[in-house]
């Protein structure tokens, strides 16, 4: 066993293993080296090309749950979120509009 870190491995205190569950999907999104520093706005775009989603002209609202808690800070980062975890878990949940 070698105790060599290979450039090619992303460092845990930068990237974590991100898994992201939407109940409309049978799969899980999943990106095993997402920074740290990456906002909730930023990957919001990701998540919805993922599930074939889009937040226009319609009256659902999507948001990123964790642990059952609402993120409304869209500025927040994944690091924030995870803190000192390896591994961040969230749900992509919608809500209607009424208007």
């Amino acid at each position: 066993m070698s105790d060599t870190i290979h450039p090619t491995e992303k460092s845990l205190d930068q990237y974590l293993v991100l898994h992201v569950r939407y109940l409309g999907a049978q799969h899980q999104f999943v990106d095993d080296g997402a920074a740290r520093t990456e906002t909730l706005a930023a990957l919001l775009p990701r998540v919805f090309e993922f599930f074939h989603l889009s937040d226009h002209g319609g009256h659902k609202i999507y948001m990123f749950t964790h642990d059952g808690e609402v993120l409304r800070n869209t500025s927040t980062t994944l690091g924030e979120i995870a803190k000192s975890h390896e591994k961040l878990k969230l749900d992509l949940v919608e809500q209607f509009e009424q208007g």
